[in-house]
């Protein structure tokens, strides 16, 4: 039996694939570019519902929600700004559409609200160039970075 297109050559998927190596791969990153900012690795964003802040208390609250809420593959703590910052190999567009939707976010997550005045900067981290997503993303606000170890 042939594997399909999306098992690989070795029988691993890319989504398993994109799992292991984006962590590592932004790691690298922000090691090489942000080596003395504050980082939090897979922050969640959004709110938490109240329900549950007051069935648990908030700390529990959110580790019992977490699930449900996006995360974003890295922020950034600048002195001026908070940097989003989402990497990916494959779907380039999913990196487009999330950035804005994490950065509306941003003022809602409790991990987040001491910063909530500082403005928001959006990359999207890229393995090589690719001309439609550098055409699209400056309407969007997203700066495209292209880097890979």
């Amino acid at each position: 039996m042939r594997p399909s297109w999306k098992q690989g050559i070795f029988g691993l998927g890319f989504t398993k694939l994109r799992r292991e190596i984006e962590p590592r791969w932004v790691s690298a990153y922000i090691k090489e570019f942000y080596p003395d900012a504050e980082v939090r690795l897979r922050c969640p964003l959004g709110p938490i519902p109240d329900q549950l802040k007051e069935l648990y208390g908030p700390a529990k609250a959110a580790r019992v929600y977490r699930p449900s809420r996006p995360e974003v593959d890295a922020v950034v703590v600048l002195p001026g700004a908070l940097v989003l910052i989402e990497a990916k190999i494959f779907k380039y567009m999913d990196g487009l559409a999330k950035l804005p939707v994490y950065a509306s976010l941003v003022p809602m997550s409790p991990e987040l609200m001491v910063f909530s005045k500082r403005p928001v900067l959006m990359h999207l981290l890229i393995p090589a160039p690719i001309p439609w997503v550098k055409a699209a993303a400056p309407g969007l606000g997203v700066e495209v970075y292209t880097w890979a170890p």
